[in-house]
């Protein structure tokens, strides 16, 4: 252990390990070569003293001994390396450093903003070259420079010359995560404009974080980020959208109850984004004999609940829900097959699960604790200690949305998107010899369908689990999955009624004739008014799923 700590310092202090190795060995090298020329009277004395004179000493070199011909060669290498240090560092450390990123940064990664998320994605792209741009230096600057990260600029984001001393023209990938939706905005406008200017052989990729989910729905229709282009492919992403989609969909077989032939009811602490995003994400499931979930809002605020009701006026077709004020009188009285904690304050949300844990008497139903702070003191409560009871020992578990947006963003995306190409090819128009009647390629459409396509394919989690009882993913059966007949259908209405309720929730409306300039689809209808040919599309989506399964 101490070998590797040792290894370790090394590493990190390499510059100095070498000074200090070139140093000692000049010196040895000098000491030895003057004994061994015996020219000092106190030989060790003595010939320290002459190794530092050195270079004031003129041999023939004929006459001058090996030892200080190596002597003097390592310390002129000590010299050279401590004046290129003091170059490098002090004199002239950002005009080094631009002509490094200048020539040998190649297919990097550029991370506009300097906040939790941008540590995040440091950890996970730990293997590749990552520059990282502030507008100020702040507190995670530090823990930047623990990471490894190298190059840290500040400066203006939206100006094009600062983005142009991180290389974006040669980059790979892009994140804008400022904390201010507005300035990414801003930002992703400039990368844009900077881009146009080249020739590239594939479009950028651009991750561009709104918080406002609202504003990211209008901004999905923009010119700037409705359709992808040939230098620049941009992507909006919401942590409470993203991050509770894809927490709920690897926490499933946490939130469902074991018997799945029961329909499962479902209490949620706290009307905030996040309960918005929970329900949003699970109203539109059934069990396999179509029966809807139930849930049961506790909220002391009616003013929430009324503006609740008013913002999504549709939940009440796909799902029961009853609200009470008192969250600690409905544990006592009912049994749920587990309780979601959403409020906004972390401490309070630990407090309220432990709280229903002691009213409850009993580890059953687990607790979710819907978080979105990546510095969390909670897990000190899961630390394993001999007799201590952890969260996770009593089934509370948290569901970290901006731990599950990255772990998205940088590992799922690359298949989901591959599958969701997949599927959005299966019900583009043919005539009939085959042929494509439109050119409506993946990469072609907007951004607002590209989305709806990758959520088809992230829903399939919760679908799979409902169906089998096994979480995808899980290890391949011996005996392949099919699904038939009812059951397959099941499976295609509950694919209906998510795609009906993503377009609710994404301001579209019913009628008689489609316009996507204007938000209206004709198909946002009940699945027994389908025509077989639409629900033949749902069908497909099933079928897909099917693969996923037994692949």
């Amino acid at each position: 252990m101490h070998y590797i700590v040792k290894m370790k310092y090394l590493r990190k202090h390499w510059w100095e390990t070498i000074f200090i190795c070139l140093l000692i060995l000049g010196f040895t090298s000098g000491i030895l070569g003057f004994i061994e020329a015996n020219e000092t009277k106190h030989k060790l004395v003595d010939s320290l003293y002459e190794t530092f004179r050195l270079f004031e000493r003129k041999y023939h070199s004929k006459d001058i001994p090996s030892g200080l011909r190596v002597a003097q060669w390592l310390l002129f290498f000590a010299f050279l390396w401590l004046s290129l240090k003091i170059i490098i560092t002090i004199i002239a450390p950002n005009f080094l450093s631009d002509i490094w990123v200048r020539y040998s940064f190649r297919k990097h990664i550029v991370i506009c903003g300097l906040n939790e998320i941008t540590l995040l994605l440091v950890s996970e792209y730990k293997d590749r070259k990552i520059i990282v741009l502030a507008e100020e230096y702040n507190k995670y600057a530090e823990s930047l420079k623990i990471k490894g990260v190298k190059f840290f600029l500040c400066g203006d984001l939206s100006d094009k010359a600062f983005l142009r001393k991180a290389r974006i023209k040669t980059a790979s990938l892009v994140y804008v995560v400022t904390e201010n939706d507005k300035k990414n905005v801003e930002i992703t406008r400039s990368i844009s404009a900077l881009l146009k200017k080249g020739h590239y052989a594939e479009a950028l990729k651009c991750y561009t974080l709104i918080k406002d989910r609202e504003l990211k729905i209008l901004l999905e229709e923009s010119a700037l980020f409705k359709y992808r282009t040939e230098f620049l492919d941009p992507a909006l992403f919401n942590i409470n959208e993203t991050g509770i989609k894809y927490g709920l969909n690897t926490n499933i077989d946490k939130i469902l109850p074991e018997n799945r032939k029961v329909a499962p009811s479902i209490l949620v602490i706290g009307l905030t984004e996040k309960a918005e995003a929970v329900f949003l994400n699970l109203a539109h499931c059934m069990t396999m004999k179509r029966e809807f979930f139930r849930f049961t809002i506790a909220e002391e605020d009616p003013e929430k609940i009324r503006l609740f009701k008013k913002k999504y006026p549709y939940l009440p077709e796909f799902t029961e829900i009853d609200y009470t004020d008192n969250g600690d009188e409905v544990c006592k009285g009912n049994r749920f097959s587990s309780v979601f904690i959403c409020l906004d304050n972390q401490i309070e949300a630990v407090k309220t699960a432990l709280s229903i844990r002691c009213l409850i008497a009993d580890n059953l139903p687990n607790i979710l604790i819907i978080s979105g702070e990546s510095e969390n003191w909670i897990e000190v409560f899961n630390e394993e200690e001999i007799g201590i009871l952890t969260l996770k020992n009593r089934n509370i578990f948290l569901v970290d949305i901006l731990e599950e947006t990255i772990r998205y963003l940088v590992k799922s995306d690359p298949e989901i998107e591959r599958l969701a190409e997949i599927a959005h090819n299966h019900w583009r128009e043919k005539d009939e010899q085959g042929n494509y009647t439109k050119n409506d390629e993946y990469n072609t459409i907007s951004g607002h369908l590209k989305q709806t396509n990758r959520n088809q394919i992230a829903d399939n989690y919760l679908r799979t689990f409902i169906a089998t009882g096994q979480k995808l993913g899980t290890p391949k059966r011996n005996d392949p999955v099919v699904f038939s007949g009812e059951d397959r259908e099941t499976l295609a209405m509950m694919e209906h009624r998510r795609w009906m309720l993503e377009k609710y929730s994404n301001g579209w409306h019913s009628g008689g004739k489609r316009n996507d300039d204007f938000k209206i689809q004709n198909n946002l209808v009940s699945w027994g008014t389908l025509t077989e040919k639409e629900k033949e599309k749902d069908f497909v989506a099933i079928d897909l799923m099917t693969n996923m399964i037994n692949s």
